[in-house]
């Protein structure tokens, strides 16, 4: 006789959140892959090699290559994360009405 699971209420949306966690993380990964690859690669047969080019303009442009890593996580995360989405939104708003009081402040001797 065949055993029918029911799931618990709600299950739809804990998997909905964990598929989400799961291409956050994913993409965050891959962000990083490619952000740091080209630099360890560079690394790799620099010292294989004994050519040690610190100097040169493709190293420089890797180096800024892995800060930018640190630069994309808070979009992908804002593009993923509703929660993250309002936290910015409410944000921006509070930082509008503080700007609209201050310019309101100063036309007003």
């Amino acid at each position: 006789m065949p055993c029918i699971q029911v799931a618990p209420a709600g299950s739809s949306v804990i998997n909905s959140a964990g598929r989400n966690a799961m291409v956050t993380s994913l993409l965050v990964c891959c962000g990083f892959i490619v952000c740091f690859s080209p630099n360890q690669l560079y690394a790799i047969i620099s010292f294989a090699t004994n050519s040690f080019a610190f100097s040169s303009w493709y190293y420089q442009f890797f180096v800024v290559l892995m800060f930018t890593n640190s630069c994309i996580n808070p979009f992908i995360y804002a593009a993923k994360y509703r929660e993250f989405q309002h936290g910015v939104r409410r944000l921006m708003r509070k930082m509008n009405l503080t700007q609209q009081q201050s310019t309101i402040a100063s036309s007003h001797p």
